[in-house]
């Protein structure tokens, strides 16, 4: 493989790190929300709203 297409794989696979650190962040959530029903989802958006999705 040139470096060229090794620094692509490089970013690829930093990309789908991301990714499923977002999953496994939205999966908790969910879950949190879950577990605990008084947690208003309105408050859920409005913090969520205050969060940077690109990291």
């Amino acid at each position: 493989m040139n470096v060229e297409g090794n620094h692509d794989m490089e970013l690829f696979e930093e990309e789908v790190e991301m990714y499923n650190s977002k999953m496994r962040l939205l999966n908790w959530l969910y879950d949190e929300i879950r577990i605990h029903p008084e947690i208003s989802k309105d408050m859920v958006n409005e913090k969520g709203q205050k969060l940077p999705l690109n990291f």
